[in-house]
């Protein structure tokens, strides 16, 4: 395998040295009259059965997307409706007409009316009260005016030392894609033909992209139209698209202040067949005629869903899941424009409409799309075709930005991937530790192929010899058997779930959700209770393997009982997983193989006894080897946010001392460093508090850096993404060099953080770190590939990068493959079992992608190597206990993250009352 010593980010810097803007636009802001008015007397709060009002805002979404996808003149939209923001930019270059006002006032009024109907027609079929008075909409939209809409001529400009503007960060994107494609851009696909692997090569020209943009709420994207199309031998076409999504992005403590354009790169395949989602909701795209539109129109950006018929029936249609279909139908003379039953019918129909008109609407593949619904693509875009896309966009834009220098890879030491029988076998010192010298294990199975797998699992995990069967359960017979270990002696408990694991009963009469799921589950909670307090455990931590079913196996969420059992486990101090029983042996659909299912097993009892437990790993040789870094102590500040009725904005902060093979927890309602497994199960107290407001948060991380700063060494770690809504401190704009300030007004003074280092990370979430291939100094321009290691840049001494090893899971395609174009690679065997090479197209194949994760060594002492510190954050992407590859974020903060999954919602936790049982 190729080892690269160089990484090419997919990143533009905007040059600052020309003397020309980016472009030119008319800026609209939303009217404050009709905001106002809309506010006041159409689009008001409301709640209705107690639950959280829904129509709260204008509904300005569709109806800004409706009105980009007829006006190719509009840039970018902002829904908010606010003052001081950039609700339309109109693109306005040499020659392109001016903004017509009395036609944007009639497209607002037509999107309006849309939007309140679709509603009303939610309400109505939830059986609520309407929340939109026609009568009142109407009277407000009589007193827009042409008049009432104000522009304000602006340039897009990228000023050395001067931040990108708010608006910069949507309208600079789209000017460049509109640039794109006015100027018809195309992307040549040549590769290089050989007949024998030493060559000689000779050029080949394998296709060409064209580009159309696509509204998009955040950034601009593009796709190659007219679609890519592959044929297999039976005849069936297959369509596809490369997309192309451009976003505005900027680093923290950059001495250069570049403002950048990130390009993400994928694949979209068109769906052919009849799709369906019961559950999930499918994305179109519409390619809406209009009398305005021209080649640099973007196509709109719909969703349909599967709306369920009377309750008892099995009936129901596919009908649009937002309001854009219908208010492009309303805006335009749109004649094509299908119904959304019949698109999800026939998309093929629909994308390729006969008498040779143009494509009207295209639904986007995925898995999951009903058994009709299947597609030959691979996913993904390969470093090849990455390369060859990025290359055409530098030189297409090479007057106004130039691409990033490429990153230098740093040799670092990291755990090798370890085998599936080594990785399931748990350190039983580290379990002690974590634990006690003696625990409880409960296994509750229904099903006699998953009970020995899970026992068998359980006895590989502890180091002991496979069992022999268990005796045949009858009614609620419960099995006990002693477990000797070593360090660790095993109480091991297995009976039927039984009725444990059986539907919900549901009072559908009462109208209040959280009412109808207390009711719903009380009795539930009190069975599992009874179950689970047989026998005289108390003192010994306990865990529990539990068999159900997935939420598809119960009629709707509310009869699922997982969180009903799991509740009152939890107030057993019951550490609880869910493991499915066993599908039917084979390779058919709705099958699994024997192997298949002993992961899962194996999974399953490492999650619980490992993850659950916070068993953790060191790295043998910390940091780099001219630094070492011994005695560290790593510790990752989360924030948990759940909605509905998990609603939870919670700090977490997670320990992994030098001294300890197991990770600590801190919360604000807990008043020391608990073992992590003690932490998740003071989750389930009643009374604590889930939800604190941004100054709480920042005062309780306040008081951990106050409990952590002794003198020894801390590294702390956030996540920008996660982090900066409640602690905007740590935010690109207020970081600054050697402080740490979780409210930019107080930072923490040196004295309160000594020995600490903050490194802040950024994933790829919002293209914040962007795609990238690898290459090697010295080889020929093309041969690329993706590289798994430790990067720095070489322009930003406190900026370093991370690139994982591939899973073991990950696709198979070749990174120097391409969907287009041929390569030199094994094409087969021949009949003596040789393998055989010639030129291979990588079509059909799924491609790999790692994400680049960020390391800004924000705060170091002066004597500190900040290369050292980021590279042991490196490292501990593999400590996990549970997991052979590598994480996607530090150890610590990947513990944190799962802390979300252990939050109940609160009246599962209440006291179940005489009555309620």
């Amino acid at each position: 395998m190729a080892i690269y010593n160089r990484l090419q980010r997919l990143s533009l810097i905007l040059r600052t040295d020309t003397t020309e803007p980016l472009g030119t636009y008319k800026a609209f802001g939303f009217p404050q009259p009709w905001a106002q008015q809309l506010r006041q007397n159409v689009f008001r709060r409301s709640q209705s059965n107690g639950e959280d009002d829904e129509w709260s805002g204008l509904p300005l979404w569709a109806l800004n997307n409706g009105i980009a996808a007829l006006l190719p003149q509009v840039l970018v939209t902002d829904a908010s409706g606010h003052q001081g923001r950039t609700w339309l930019a109109w693109n306005h270059q040499d020659g392109s007409p001016a903004p017509d006002t009395e036609l944007l006032v009639e497209l607002v009024r037509s999107g309006l009316v849309v939007a309140a109907d679709a509603m009303n027609e939610k309400a109505r079929l939830r059986g609520r009260r309407q929340p939109v008075e026609m009568a009142d909409l109407a009277a407000v939209l009589r007193g827009f005016k042409p008049t009432d809409l104000r522009c304000e001529a602006r340039q897009a400009t990228i000023r050395k030392d001067l931040p990108p503007r708010r608006e910069d960060y949507s309208v600079i994107p789209n000017l460049l894609a509109s640039r794109l494609v006015a100027a018809h851009w195309e992307v040549h696909h040549q590769g290089w033909k050989k007949e024998t692997a030493e060559g000689p090569q000779t050029p080949e020209p394998y296709g060409i992209s064209r580009w159309r943009r696509v509204s998009s709420p955040e950034g601009a994207e593009m796709i190659s139209w007219p679609p890519h199309c592959y044929t297999s031998s039976n005849g069936t076409r297959y369509l596809w698209s490369y997309t192309l999504r451009l976003s505005l992005q900027n680093h923290a403590l950059d001495p250069s202040g570049d403002a950048l354009v990130h390009a993400r790169i994928g694949v979209r395949r068109w769906a052919r067949n009849n799709v369906w989602d019961g559950q999930r909701s499918i994305t179109a795209f519409l390619f809406t005629p209009s009398p305005w539109a021209d080649e640099t129109s973007p196509f709109g950006r719909a969703g349909l869903r599967w709306r369920p018929g009377p309750k008892g029936k099995k009936e129901g249609k596919m009908v649009w899941d937002d309001v854009l279909a219908p208010t492009l139908a309303r805006m335009s003379s749109q004649r094509y424009l299908p119904s959304a039953a019949d698109l999800a019918s026939a998309p093929d129909s629909f994308l390729h409409p006969g008498g040779g008109e143009n494509p009207v609407a295209g639904i986007v593949f995925r898995d999951g799309l009903g058994e009709y619904s299947n597609h030959s693509i691979g996913t993904g875009a390969s470093a090849r075709d990455r390369w060859q896309i990025f290359r055409h966009l530098c030189s297409a834009l090479t007057d106004v930005a130039e691409p990033e220098p490429a990153l230098h890879r740093l040799p670092v030491p990291v755990r090798s991937r370890t085998s599936a029988d080594e990785m399931l076998r748990i350190d039983l010192g580290a379990l002690t530790q974590a634990t006690s010298s003696k625990i409880v294990i409960d296994v509750l199975c229904d099903t006699t192929v998953m009970r020995d797998l899970v026992v068998k699992t359980l006895h590989a995990a502890l180091g002991l010899p496979s069992p022999s069967p268990n005796p045949l359960h009858t009614g609620s017979d419960l099995v006990e058997q002693v477990l000797s270990c070593g360090d660790i002696e095993v109480l091991l408990r297995t009976q039927p779930i039984g009725e444990l694991a059986s539907a919900l009963t549901v009072d559908s009469s009462i109208k209040n959700r959280r009412d109808r799921v207390r009711k719903a589950t009380a009795p539930r909670r009190a069975l599992a209770t009874e179950r689970l307090s047989r026998g005289c455990l108390e003192g010994m931590p306990r865990f529990a393997l539990v068999e159900m079913g997935n939420v598809n196996a119960y009629p709707s969420s509310e009869h699922d009982p997982k969180e009903a059992v799991k509740a009152a486990a939890t107030a057993l101090g019951v550490l609880t997983q869910n493991i499915t029983p066993p599908k039917p042996t084979g390779t058919a659909p709705g099958c699994e193989s024997a192997a298949t299912r002993a992961q899962r097993a194996g999974k399953a009892v490492m999650d619980l006894l490992v993850r659950q437990t916070g068993l953790l790993r060191r790295p043998q040789q910390p940091a780099i080897a001219d630094t070492p870094l011994i005695d560290v102590t790593a510790v990752g500040l989360w924030v948990v946010r759940r909605n509905k009725e998990h609603r939870a904005l919670l700090p977490v902060a997670v320990s992994h001392a030098p001294d300890e093979p197991f990770a600590r927890i801190r919360m604000p309602h807990t008043d020391a460093w608990l073992p992590f497994r003690q932490g998740l199960l003071s989750l389930g107290d009643f009374d604590i508090e889930r939800r604190l407001e941004h100054e709480q948060v920042q005062d309780f991380f306040g008081q951990v850096v106050d409990e952590l700063s002794d003198g020894s060494d801390i590294a702390l770690l956030t996540l920008a993404q996660n982090l900066r809504s409640t602690c905007p401190g740590i935010a690109n704009g207020p970081l600054r060099p050697d402080v740490l300030a979780f409210n930019p007004k107080q930072p923490i003074p040196p004295a309160r953080r000594k020995g600490l280092r903050h490194i802040r990370l950024r994933t790829n979430v919002r293209d914040e770190t962007s795609q990238h291939y690898s290459f090697t100094d010295g080889a020929l321009d093309g041969e690329v590939g993706v590289g798994s290691h430790f990067w720095v840049d070489p322009r930003r001494p406190r900026h370093f990068f991370s690139t994982a090893k591939k899973p073991a899971t990950a696709a198979s395609g070749s990174p120097g493959g391409s969907r287009i174009e041929a390569h030199w690679a094994c094409t087969g065997k021949d009949k003596e079992g040789n393998k055989t090479y010639g030129m291979r197209h990588d079509t059909l194949q799924d491609v790999w992608n790692p994400q680049l994760l960020e390391l800004l060594v924000a705060c170091h002492a002066p004597t500190d190597s900040p290369k050292a510190w980021a590279a042991l954050v490196h490292q501990q992407r593999y400590e996990a206990g549970h997991f052979s590859d590598p994480l996607a974020l530090p150890a610590v903060l990947h513990l944190a993250y799962t802390v979300g999954k252990h939050l109940l919602p609160d009246y599962l936790l209440e006291p179940i009352t005489e009555s309620d049982a």
